[in-house]
């Protein structure tokens, strides 16, 4: 009996080492110099999440999840929000509200513990996946979100998902039109809320850390190096790029927090929205995931990540724009206009619909001159 439960302590502990090692997100922040932000999300599971793009008008009414013998938080939605679910759940991984505050949560294992919970926080208690969908409903900009996490008790709790019971720990990434960014990390049991300038956030390890380790590249720089004395011989630059040497490429949480900062804070600048999007659009791509080149192997259980998909959220157009790993056209959805639907109910988009590719075959003419 006791090597019985053994074995099965040691696989639970298995899957959620598997789940907490292999899953990683990428999120950042393009800006243009007329005023448009736009808040990037990159998505990497691998384990079929099950995503689909979600409406939730206002009125949408809500139930958090709780520890067992404690009540959770119950709510309707201020606020119309479109964004992604995941696991077939009535909750958002990541999306935009009608005020344009985009929020996501995004794995941060080994340095999360979250808040306990007591009787006497019934009402106001939410796991760890239900953060963003609260705040997202309730409330309309950054200001609001750091106030309101004194309202709430965020707790551990295991989710059964891919397989087994895992324990969830995540931060939070909170952006809105006026360019204000935060994250939200939960240390030593309390909230911890970090302006982020910067727009950046990965995974492991936590905000702080991540910043301090910026220091490591301080030599990078988007201004090439085209000659350079050494003794008697003078070396010559091969190609463009020696500015970026010691960039690191590959696919570590470190490393594309690293690449992130490096890329929206050297990219051309975007005078205009579209100038803005189509840069998001190109440095969401220098962090992605192409699937087998990040695996994870646990004895019989093999994990091979990818970037599921991306979504990118105009925050003063109020607009998703999203792609799929397997249909790599952009798609978006205008929540304006969503909510000129009368509706009280969800609605849903499943992102594997549409073609993949565009054939343009019949539109080939004769140039004009």
């Amino acid at each position: 009996m006791k090597k019985i439960l053994s074995i099965f302590g040691a696989l639970a502990f298995a899957i959620t080492l598997f789940v907490s090692s292999a899953s990683a997100c990428s999120s950042f922040r393009i800006s243009s110099e007329d005023g448009h932000h736009f808040f990037v999300f990159n998505f990497e599971l691998g384990g079929k999440p099950g995503s689909e793009v979600v409406y939730y008008p206002r009125g949408t009414e809500f139930t958090a999840n709780a520890p067992k013998g404690l009540k959770p938080a119950q709510w309707k939605s201020k606020y119309a929000v479109v964004g992604m679910d995941w696991f077939d759940q009535m909750m958002l991984v990541g999306g935009i509200n009608e005020h344009g505050l985009a929020a996501a949560n995004l794995n941060l294992p080994n340095y999360t513990e979250y808040q306990k919970a007591s009787k006497e926080d019934n009402g106001k208690i939410l796991a760890a996946w239900d953060v963003p969908t609260y705040f997202l409903t309730q409330f309309k900009n950054v200001e609001e979100v750091k106030a309101g996490f004194k309202d709430v008790k965020v707790v551990q709790q295991l989710w059964n998902i891919m397989g087994g019971e895992q324990n969830i720990e995540f931060h939070y990434t909170f952006q809105d039109p006026s360019g204000a960014s935060i994250v939200v990390e939960y240390i030593k049991g309390e909230p911890k809320i970090y302006d982020n300038p910067l727009g950046v956030m990965t995974n492991s390890p936590d905000l702080a850390w991540q910043h301090i380790n910026l220091n490591n590249y301080i030599n990078l720089t988007a201004q090439d190096i085209l000659t350079k004395k050494v003794g008697d011989k003078d070396l010559i630059a091969t190609g463009m790029g020696t500015g970026m040497l010691g960039l690191p490429g590959d696919f570590t949480p470190v490393s594309r927090f690293v690449r992130a900062v490096a890329f929206t804070q050297t990219a051309q600048s975007a005078k205009t929205h579209d100038e803005a999007l189509k840069m998001a659009i190109r440095i969401s791509n220098t962090i992605s995931f192409p699937e087998g080149v990040a695996k994870v192997i646990l004895g019989d259980m093999a994990y091979t990540g990818k970037t599921d998909w991306v979504m990118i959220g105009d925050l003063s157009e109020r607009k998703m724009y999203f792609r799929h790993y397997d249909y790599l056209n952009w798609r978006v959805i205008d929540l304006k206009e969503l909510m000129k639907i009368n509706t009280t109910k969800p609605l849903y988009f499943d992102l594997k619909k549409g073609p993949a590719f565009e054939d343009v075959s019949s539109r080939l003419a004769p140039k004009n001159k």
